[in-house]
């Protein structure tokens, strides 16, 4: 399947409906930042979906909560495409959008927490099992292995880098899973700092405007 992938905030009604009225039958459809769209209003699980309500709280710019859900339910709308939509704020969108039949699953990318670093640790480094050192020589590099991701696990903490963040690091010690442990404590204080000076900016931005 072909993925496309739209821009909620460069979007309007008319364009998102053109643009779906355009994709094929079959398509993987990714809606990137949904919050961006009029669905922030959040009304309560009992309210319906009436469209002049809808037109009322939305935006006169942009696309629509009223236009969206338009856009999903409406003849634009197939079966057979898959549609994925992100956000960083689920907690701004409107019921009307996030309810079952709309949304079939949410899935939350969270902060890696103990159990995640040491899978990807170990999916970075772990060498493949026909290596030829033999049996005995691949169950001594397993045990090494699940020592130094046990070790660097202990090192990094819960909840506070994004998995992508982790793999970042290693890969700086692609060949060297021993330096990516040895150095771990001194990456942690460094992104530690330099996350608290982002915060510290963002937080005097905030204040300013």
């Amino acid at each position: 399947m072909d993925i496309y992938v739209v821009s909620i905030p460069s979007m309007d009604d008319e364009k998102l409906n053109d643009l779906f009225g355009a994709l094929p039958d079959k398509c993987v459809v990714l809606l990137e930042d949904i919050d961006a769209a009029g669905a922030t209003w959040s009304r309560g699980s009992d309210a319906e979906d009436s469209d002049s309500d809808l037109e009322t709280r939305s935006p006169k710019k942009g696309v629509t909560l009223s236009g969206l859900l338009n856009v999903l339910d409406g003849v634009s709308s197939q079966d057979d495409r898959i549609l994925i939509m992100t956000t960083n704020h689920p907690e701004k969108l409107d019921d009307a959008l996030t309810r079952p039949g709309r949304v079939d699953l949410k899935i939350a990318f969270q902060l890696a927490n103990r159990s995640m670093a040491n899978k990807i640790y170990q999916f970075m480094f772990r060498q493949p099992e026909y290596d030829h050192g033999g049996i005995g020589q691949q169950g001594k590099q397993d045990e090494m292995m699940e020592e130094l991701a046990k070790t660097f696990t202990e090192k990094v903490p819960e909840f506070v880098f994004s998995p992508a963040e982790v793999i970042a690091y290693l890969q700086q010690h692609w060949d060297s899973p021993t330096d990516a442990v040895k150095h771990c404590d001194q990456w942690v204080d460094d992104l530690y700092k330099e996350k608290k000076v982002k915060k510290r900016a963002i937080g005097k931005g905030a204040r300013q405007g």
